[in-house]
C-alpha cells in the first residue's frame, strides 16, 4: 500500500479526525503523481485527459502507474509530477482533481475550491519575528506524531543541515513556546527548511500553542544549552544518504510543464 492510500485509509476510518484530513494533505503535496495525458507531451506542454461531473473538469492522476493502469486498461500517456505542482498547475485552469479513480483503495474527487485551498496552505509563508529568548528548558508533552512528520519531511535536506534541536523558550514571564532549533544549516537551505517545516505544521491539526523556529550559529551561547536540555531528531549520516540517492543526484531539473 502507498502512502498516499495509507493516508487515505486513516482519514477514511476517522471521519471526523481533522487532523487525519490534514495529514492526508501534506502526504499528497509530496506524493509522485501519474497524471493522465492526452498524448505524449510535446515542448513541455502537458494536455490532461479530463472527466466533466455537474459541468465541472477534473484531471485524473494516480498514485502509482498499476493504478493508472487499472484505471484505463491500456498503455497511457502519463506525466510524473508531485502533488504540490500539479495542484498550482490546477489552480491557474480551475480544474479538479480526481485521484486514483475506478481503484478500489485511496478514490478521492477533489473540487477546484479544494485545490484553492490546499494551494494556499502550500503558498503559507511564516511570520519573521525579531525577539530574543531569556530561558530555554526541556519541551514537555511534544507529540510523537509530530517527531515523525518533521522527520520525514527533512529527510530529503539531510546534508544542508547539521543538528536540529526540540525545546521550549521562554521571551517573558507570560510568553513561553516551543522552540525548533537549526543548527548549521546553509544559507541557500535556511528559508526552504524553515518553509518545509511550517508545512509539516499546517497539516497537522494538534494545538501546541506557539511554535517557533529559529537558526543558531555554533558560537551562540545557546546552543551548549539546548544541547543540555533539547530533543534531538535523529538522521541517518549524510554518507548513507548519498548512498541511497546516487542513483538520481545527477538527473538535471527539469522546469515545471503547462497546462494546455
Amino acid at each position: 500500500m502507498t502512502q498516499l492510500n495509507k493516508a487515505f485509509v486513516e482519514m477514511a476510518q476517522n471521519p471526523e479526525n481533522n487532523d487525519a484530513r490534514l495529514n492526508y494533505y501534506g502526504v499528497l503535496a509530496d506524493t509522485n503523481l501519474f497524471l493522465l495525458l492526452e498524448q505524449e507531451p510535446s515542448n513541455e506542454i502537458l494536455e490532461p485527459k479530463f472527466i466533466q461531473l455537474e459541468g465541472k473538469n477534473f484531471a485524473l492522476a494516480f498514485d502509482s502507474e498499476d493504478s493508472l493502469s487499472e484505471f484505463y486498461g491500456e498503455a497511457a500517456a502519463f506525466a510524473q509530477i508531485t502533488g504540490r505542482v500539479l495542484a498550482k498547475m490546477l489552480l491557474e485552469e480551475k480544474v479538479g482533481l480526481g485521484i486514483n479513480l475506478g481503484v478500489s483503495e485511496g478514490e478521492l474527487l477533489l473540487p477546484w475550491e479544494i485545490i484553492k485551498w490546499f494551494v494556499n496552505v502550500l503558498d503559507e509563508t511564516p511570520d519573521l519575528v525579531q525577539t530574543t529568548p531569556k530561558k530555554f528548558f526541556r519541551a514537555k508533552a511534544f507529540p510523537e506524531v509530530l517527531f515523525k512528520a518533521l522527520k520525514e519531511k527533512l529527510m530529503p535536506a539531510v546534508g544542508l543541515f547539521d543538528e536540529i534541536w526540540i525545546c521550549a523558550v521562554e521571551y517573558n514571564e507570560d510568553e513561553t513556546s516551543h522552540l525548533i532549533c537549526l543548527m548549521g544549516v546553509q544559507n541557500s537551505a535556511q528559508q526552504a527548511i524553515v518553509k518545509s517545516i511550517n508545512e509539516v505544521l499546517s497539516f497537522t491539526d494538534i494545538d501546541l500553542g506557539n511554535i517557533d523556529v529559529a537558526h543558531f550559529s555554533y558560537d551562540d551561547e545557546a546552543c551548549t544549552k539546548i544541547r543540555e536540555i533539547g530533543i534531538k531528531l535523529e538522521f541517518p549520516e549524510v554518507s548513507e544518504v548519498k548512498n541511497a540517492t546516487s542513483d538520481v543526484k545527477n538527473k538535471p531539473a527539469l522546469q515545471p510543464p503547462k497546462l494546455r
